[in-house]
């Protein structure tokens, strides 16, 4: 099963007319607390892994003894610009909207700005949420939790698809580690899996070069489709 808090983000956001099947998501709680320095580094190096991505955390922080961080990131290509939405708050009250920003990466620097002229962005805001960021990016460098929601193959969900509605989903747990070096075959053959999205993610070539890895739908689409979020958590 999923976590608590991002299932009452989807419901936020379904209440609000957007569709959550298009957006992967992710819990940041645990990937870092109130202490830890900002890292604009990641935001250097690494890009969204989706295209639309919802990222939720929620924590202890020097004033609030429970708070909460929701954040949708929409964009893959940093020289084109990545938008970046957010709502902050103490947990069971309503989270205040940040005003949207986005940023892109000119000559090795990171340039932000507001998205709406008549919401400026100031300087603290803009920096708060390119340090959240850039945990994000960090946190999927490392063996993380992810939680992988699979469509229930049933008359009821049949008929919900149908109609245009959401069907019903069933979790299971699994993990997202670092990319591994590429062995070779050793033969054999395997069944192709069910359609999913393989998640952008950092490659390093033989040369020792990083490169990005753009995302891609891969698999079988007759044998079903998988739908993602992800739960990330502190390394130890």
């Amino acid at each position: 099963m999923t976590t608590q808090l991002v299932r009452d983000s989807m419901k936020l956001m379904a209440d609000a007319g957007v569709d959550i099947v298009d957006i992967k998501w992710f819990d940041l709680t645990g990937a870092f607390s109130e202490h830890q320095h900002a890292n604009l580094e990641p935001v250097m190096t690494h890009r969204p892994p989706f295209d639309k991505c919802f990222v939720t955390w929620k924590g202890k922080t020097r004033s609030h003894p429970s708070y909460e961080v929701l954040m949708l990131v929409a964009g893959t290509d940093p020289n084109e610009g990545i938008t970046v939405s957010m709502w902050k708050g103490p947990s069971g009250t309503r989270l205040r909207p940040i005003p949207a920003m986005f940023y892109f990466i000119e000559d090795d620097n990171i340039r932000y700005g507001a998205v709406n002229d008549d919401e400026p962005i100031d300087k603290e805001l803009a920096e708060i949420m390119l340090a959240q960021i850039g945990v994000w990016y960090s946190a999927m460098d490392q063996r993380i939790e992810a939680y992988i929601p699979s469509m229930r193959d049933s008359f009821t969900n049949r008929r919900k698809v149908q109609q245009g509605k959401l069907p019903t989903y069933d979790w299971t747990t699994v993990w997202i580690e670092p990319s591994k070096p590429r062995q070779e075959s050793k033969g054999g053959t395997h069944a192709s899996p069910r359609l999913h999205e393989r998640r952008g993610h950092l490659r390093r070539l033989k040369t020792g070069k990083n490169v990005w890895v753009k995302s891609c739908k891969v698999g079988d689409a007759s044998k079903g489709a998988i739908f993602h979020d992800y739960a990330i958590k502190e390394s130890t």
